[in-house]
């Protein structure tokens, strides 16, 4: 399989499912209400690192919104 990012050709083993919207940002009982959620959105199939590297851009990202959010709506 193919990276969605780096386009590197992969053994299936090591390519992981990403969803452009992660499914911990859901809410349900479990993980698999979240994912049926998630799955609506985009989905792409990355190679362990490029996973690694997106899932922490996200993170720095969103931590950064929520920063942003909480200063404008606690003004």
């Amino acid at each position: 399989m193919k990276c969605s990012n780096c386009y590197t050709e992969y053994d299936e083993k090591d390519i992981q499912e990403s969803h452009d919207v992660p499914c911990y940002l859901f809410k349900g009982f479990n993980r698999n209400d979240k994912k049926n959620q998630a799955d609506k959105y985009t989905r792409r199939w990355l190679c362990k690192r490029c996973h690694e590297t997106y899932e922490e851009e996200l993170r720095q990202m969103l931590i950064n919104i929520a920063q942003s959010f909480g200063v404008t709506y606690f003004k």
